[in-house]
């Protein structure tokens, strides 16, 4: 399980500066790697556990949503889980926007809880190679630059 926390953490140092750079289509191909020969189940549940840990740094991954949603993604595309790594906004307090990025495995969101994934509008998503898909539509007044 350390192993998994140490990628986590490393995969979170490289992207923590290059992400204010680099655009999101970049970094998920930065971050895709070609599945192994079949699914590694107990890789996948590794991630999932390491994703759903609580407490102290190192052991739990990094807080933030993009680095460690990006470090899951990588792990389990390594992994043949065939991840879509999905990108959410809301509307916040006032005139404020915020977003979430989240890592989803056959239709569910990995480590997540789905009644706060619920509250985001799907706005774009990458498929297990790395592709983008269409989103779900942006919501009036917004817009990614």
């Amino acid at each position: 399980m350390m192993r998994i926390a140490a990628r986590f953490w490393f995969w979170a140092a490289i992207l923590r500066p290059v992400k204010h750079v680099l655009p999101l289509a970049t970094l998920v191909r930065l971050v895709h790697r070609a599945p192994g020969a079949r699914r590694n189940d107990t890789r996948v549940q590794q991630v999932e556990h390491a994703l759903q840990r609580t407490g102290r740094a190192p052991r739990r991954p990094p807080a933030n949503c993009l680095e460690r949603s990006l470090g899951a993604y990588r792990m389990l595309c390594e992994a043949g889980a065939a991840p879509q790594i999905v990108v959410g906004i809301r509307r916040g307090a006032g005139t404020r926007v915020e977003g979430h990025v989240w890592v989803v495995v056959e239709g569910r969101a990995v480590a997540e809880d789905e009644g706060f994934i619920a509250t985001f509008s799907r706005v774009l998503a990458f498929d297990a190679d790395g592709r983008q898909l269409s989103g779900g539509g942006m919501p009036p007044g917004v817009r990614l630059s």
